[in-house]
């Protein structure tokens, strides 16, 4: 009989957490998937008859295990598949298997092919599966009511018929309860979280009548199911921990505030830091320990080893990355004891980091994750046959408006990620990269064309950023071509230090980016602001830039004079205005 390896797979997550800028069902979207990925998924391969020795690895939105036929790999495709659709409407999964010669226990010196090449065949399949797409549906029609949380699903929920329309879609509801995968919840209180998050005051004197009738506090199932599982989040009596919140419970156990709205996190002048942060160097590791294996060919348990490796690598990835943002969080919020609340964290788990901060410490935050994180697979990958490979993490930050729709703050910060991580490949460098923007009052901007007008001599000339010196790196001495980003926080920091004045700065950068003047022109014009200011504050410049007034071309000067104008509000404290 054959035996089949096989792997089911979460794919566009991004596009199923950020269906709605409603971070309560952000949050429950993530907690949704990972229950189906660590409960839900093992127990339907438990009750085909996998064994725990049969599984590669669980987490991360993926599994890998083997089969012992087609037919119940089919089956267990066709049973994950129907969870995921029933549980998570409108998620995508994945599902591909391949043949291999491989007996969990036996002996298996006498294969003609070696358990890599089957997941290399795994992968091609899983490709093939991925490249098929998936169906939509057209609701666009005239009298179908959209959901008012996510607007693209039809809406077949009401708080006017909650009870009543729970059980229409196949809902538990008993005891004024709705009971879902043994987890209740009140009537009362998910009518009262349907109202509040659609915009249906439960105060009637708070809204004018015209404005009662514009929200119906109608919703889809999709949302309906996130909503009732950001209630999990708290859920103390689940058997397995999941989520990342598990470990901040274990830390920080009640002292955690969880946020209803983006906003939660903002600062005075309405901003929110959001960081997507994604490992880098993982395919050429995973690559070069396949190749260090095949040369143990003739060792009889050279596969088995294999297999342990990659277990034993998926759980410590994933753990490297959950304990390294728990550690720079620890770092941060230590010294600010009045801070409840922390932060969201919409997706923690792989390599992956997902997070809303407050927009004065997302920055060194990630960094402080990024570089933690290094550090740690250092020393793991010491450990291993691939000891010259490295895997960082490069990360993508968005400072932005608090009403800045969720997808469209995610559609930045991975622009930027990748960003980052095309400048680590470009340097070949073992260190992570940061890319950042503010933005201001419109989350749509093109970061691209927008640095390009800040740049324009660059575009002409063929050489580096006038005023701008991003992405940065995490963890590397500095270079005429890439920056350190800890450096830039402490010049920042030193700025402030002494109060200089941000207007200077402002001024500075004005300046350096006139095409009008010529370079001597600009090199008057700075000294005549340099004679205007304090002693402390010429110094600084002086001892910060090398600046040589007999030699040196003002065009040398200031390279990253908008890297610290537009982040002086964002690191280190109170910036003087004057």
């Amino acid at each position: 009989m054959s035996r089949y390896i096989m792997t089911v797979e979460t794919v566009k997550i991004k596009d199923f957490l950020f269906s709605t800028n409603k971070l309560r069902i952000i949050r429950g979207a993530s907690y949704l998937l990972d229950y189906l990925n660590q409960i839900v998924v093992p127990e339907i391969l438990k009750n085909n008859g996998v064994k725990k020795e049969d599984i590669i690895y669980i987490g991360a939105g993926n599994a890998k295990f083997f089969v012992d036929s087609e037919d119940i790999a089919k089956k267990i495709a066709n049973e994950v598949k129907k969870a995921y659709k029933i549980k998570a409407p409108n998620s995508k999964i994945v599902a591909s298997f391949a043949k291999t010669e491989y007996k969990v226990g036996g002996d298996n010196s006498k294969n003609k092919r070696k358990i890599w090449e089957d997941i290399d065949k795994l992968a091609e399949n899983t490709a093939i599966e991925k490249s098929k797409g998936f169906p939509m549906m057209n609701l666009d029609f005239i009298g179908v009511e959209k959901c008012e949380l996510c607007g693209r699903n039809s809406a077949q929920i009401s708080v006017e018929n909650l009870e009543r329309d729970l059980e229409n879609i196949g809902l538990n509801v008993k005891d004024r309860k709705v009971i879902l995968d043994n987890y209740s919840l009140k009537i009362v209180d998910l009518i009262d979280q349907i109202k509040k998050l659609t915009g249906i005051s439960t105060d009637k004197e708070e809204k004018s009548e015209e404005e009662m009738q514009e929200k119906k506090g109608i919703i889809c199932e999709e949302c309906l199911r996130k909503l009732i599982f950001s209630n999990r989040v708290k859920d103390t009596e689940s058997k397995k921990k999941i989520s990342f919140y598990n470990n901040m419970k274990e830390e920080y156990k009640d002292d955690i505030e969880l946020g209803t709205e983006i906003s939660d996190y903002e600062n005075g002048k309405s901003f929110i830091g959001f960081m997507y942060s994604d490992g880098d160097g993982l395919g050429d590791f995973l690559k070069n320990i396949s190749e260090e294996f095949k040369k143990e060919s003739n060792n009889p348990k050279v596969e088995e080893d294999y297999l342990g490796f990659l277990n034993k690598f998926s759980e410590t990835l994933d753990k490297n990355t959950k304990d390294a943002l728990l550690e720079a969080i620890k770092e941060i919020f230590d010294e600010k004891k009045d801070e409840k609340r922390f932060g969201e964290f919409l997706i923690v788990g792989g390599d992956d980091v997902c997070a809303v901060f407050n927009p004065e410490l997302v920055l060194e935050l990630s960094e402080k994750f990024q570089k933690i994180f290094e550090e740690k697979m250092k020393d793991y990958i010491q450990g291993t046959k691939a000891k010259d490979s490295s895997i960082t993490s490069s990360s993508g930050v968005i400072i932005a408006k608090s009403k800045t729709p969720a997808f469209q703050l995610f559609e930045q910060a991975l622009k930027l990620q990748k960003s980052a991580k095309a400048k680590r490949y470009e340097h070949s460098a073992k260190t992570g990269f940061i890319d950042f923007q503010v933005i201001g009052s419109e989350g749509c901007v093109d970061i691209d064309s927008f640095r390009k007008t800040i740049n324009k001599k660059d575009e002409v000339k063929k050489k580096d950023n006038l005023v701008m010196e991003r992405p940065y790196a995490i963890d590397i001495e500095e270079s005429s071509k890439v920056k350190n980003v800890e450096k830039l926080f402490t010049t920042i920091k030193e700025l402030k230090e002494i109060k200089f004045p941000k207007n200077k700065l402002r001024y500075i950068y004005e300046l350096k980016r006139d095409e009008k003047l010529e370079d001597f022109e600009k090199k008057m014009e700075f000294i005549n602001i340099l004679s205007k200011m304090k002693d402390e504050h010429i110094n600084f410049i002086k001892e910060n830039y090398n600046i040589d007034y007999d030699y040196q071309e003002f065009e040398k000067y200031f390279n990253n004079i908008f890297d610290i104008v537009e982040l002086y509000d964002f690191v280190g404290g109170e910036a003087d205005e004057n």
